[in-house]
């Protein structure tokens, strides 16, 4: 998808904390997803889908990054 004007970002981020609240891993994804237009134009069902598939997808992407990350950090205290 092409952000335009009838697109709209979806941003997850996902932060990994110590008992302190003190930050150790953070990560950002972001995907477009289908304006009010985009909705009357595809149907609710094909924006709906694309709504949907770019929350799943931004999930994904941000969880595997920030365990990937922290499991990275893991392996150099040990």
């Amino acid at each position: 998808m092409v952000l335009g004007d009838n697109m709209r970002k979806l941003k997850i981020s996902v932060k990994i904390i110590n008992d302190d609240g003190k930050t150790i891993v953070k990560t950002v994804s972001e995907r477009s997803v289908p304006y009010l237009k985009e909705f009357e134009k595809q149907g609710f069902a094909a924006a709906f889908d694309d709504l949907v598939t770019a929350v799943l997808e931004a999930r994904k992407e941000a969880c595997t990054d920030a365990v990937s990350k922290y499991v990275s950090i893991l392996s150099k205290k040990n």
